[in-house]
């Protein structure tokens, strides 16, 4: 049942069913900004949703606001082909976000996609996925993007207060095709992989009578790479040199039936021992562990004394988990305020997701504290073309410099921010204000302290 699935193909002008009879949505119904843009026809992809992408040319933040009915731990994936779109040739850097965390920095690349995943437990009815450009000239697009809801009894060792980021997921034994949806029902995708100096195996069944919680598919399972005579198995995994917390996850079966060998071995993950493991035949089996690395993590699969077979693996997940997620979004009473200025403008509907989180890609005509949670310390919308009245923001208390020059305001400033004495002000009348003849309307005005300009001019 995929009722509750988002499958975004960004780019694409309709929705659509694909081959699989699966609806694949367009963007609008999530995110308002970016421009849609098709990849180069000599970049084409055998991916139908790659074909497409939307790019971010204007704002510095673009969020899509993906719905999460079910509470529960999501998968999610984002997909970016660059496919030399703008004729430049020039693949752009920039980051993804969640919920006002950082999730990667995505590097694209003008010979193949790029995609990133993610399992996170939501913390309300949406998820907010952001686009942020952070080198000039260098804009974000995306071209695909799903989430799904997992099993409550998947990843059970998953805190709530952490995201893992997946590295590494390797079908061992296979070297054909990467598996993926609808063969891993959850939409994983497993790249197949041979490590140099271990035999590929194939199990004489094709199915599993029984699995592990996390419901690897069938296919990634009944191959297998299994070392050399009594020899042991050495896996490496690289990561940047930086201490980080993992969590990985590995599956096995035993692929015969030989009553008269016995297989069992030792696991340990950068030197430390986590689990003997004895596979067992047509059923997946799984040991999983977390630990802090730095730089390389190196899993050995060593056999024990009394066992005749080699040690067997058939497929493995390593995740690099978050640090601790934000907690405190931005205040409450900021966000109330900023959402009367969207709702009154609309060249501003387009801003969504936290504007103060992450903090080094604060909404652009904005600026933060960095208190617990953030407040909302400066507006700054000078020159964007606002016409109309001027919406009640005075929940917005944490204020210093609010900059409104240059635009086209018509009556007068809301007489709760005059009123607001923590706010110190400056007033520069427009000269087409119908407050002019208001006895309560303020003109111009000057304080000591911080000054906030407040400054009405056509």
């Amino acid at each position: 049942d995929t009722w509750d699935w988002v499958r975004i193909d960004c780019g694409s002008d309709t929705s659509y069913k694909d081959s699989n009879g699966d609806t694949w949505d367009s963007d609008d119904d999530y995110i308002k900004t970016g421009d849609n843009k098709q990849v180069a026809s000599t970049s084409s992809s055998d991916i139908e949703q790659l074909n497409t992408l939307r790019v971010f040319s204007e704002q510095n933040k673009n969020c899509y606001t993906v719905p999460t009915p079910t509470s529960a731990r999501y998968f999610v994936r984002a997909m970016f082909w660059y496919g030399n779109y703008d004729g430049l040739s020039k693949p752009p850097t920039f980051d993804l976000e969640f919920d006002g965390n950082k999730w990667a920095t995505v590097v694209t690349n003008t010979t193949s996609f790029t995609y990133y995943e993610m399992i996170y437990a939501t913390k309300g009815d949406s998820i907010s996925i952001c686009l942020a450009r952070t080198r000039d000239q260098e804009f974000p697009f995306i071209s695909r993007l799903e989430s799904l809801p997992l099993p409550d009894d998947m990843y059970p060792q998953m805190r709530r207060d952490m995201a893992w980021f997946i590295r590494y997921r390797y079908n061992y034994g296979a070297d054909d095709r990467i598996i993926g949806y609808p063969d891993d029902k959850y939409n994983r995708i497993w790249e197949p992989q041979i490590p140099p100096g271990l035999d590929s195996v194939t199990a004489n069944f094709t199915s599993l009578d029984e699995t592990s919680v996390n419901v690897p598919p069938d296919s990634a399972i009944i191959k297998a790479v299994e070392a050399s005579a009594t020899d042991r198995i050495n896996l490496s995994f690289g990561f940047d040199n930086v201490s980080h917390l993992d969590h990985v996850e590995m599956y096995f079966t035993e692929p015969f039936l030989e009553t008269s060998e016995t297989r069992s071995f030792n696991v340990t993950v950068n030197g430390s021992f986590v689990n003997t493991t004895t596979p067992e035949y047509q059923i997946c089996t799984s040991v999983w562990a977390n630990l802090q690395s730095i730089g390389t993590l190196d899993i050995q699969l060593v056999p024990t004394e009394d066992s005749t077979l080699a040690p067997i693996i058939s497929a493995i997940e390593v995740y690099t988990v978050s640090q601790p997620l934000v907690i405190a979004t931005t205040s409450q009473n900021d966000l109330d305020g900023l959402e009367e200025f969207i709702e009154t403008f609309d060249q501003l509907k387009g801003w969504s997701g936290d504007p103060c989180l992450p903090n080094d890609t604060i909404w652009q005509w904005l600026n933060c504290s960095t208190n617990q949670p953030p407040r909302v310390t400066s507006i700054y919308l000078s020159g964007f073309g606002l016409q109309g009245y001027l919406p009640n923001f005075s929940q917005m208390d944490a204020l210093e410099v609010i900059d409104l020059r240059d635009n086209d305001f018509s009556g007068c400033v809301p007489q709760s921010i005059i009123d607001n004495k923590q706010i110190n002000y400056m007033i520069d009348e427009n000269e087409n204000s119908s407050c002019r003849k208001s006895k309560n309307a303020a003109t111009i005005g000057s304080s000591i302290g911080s000054v906030i300009l407040l400054a009405l001019l056509v």
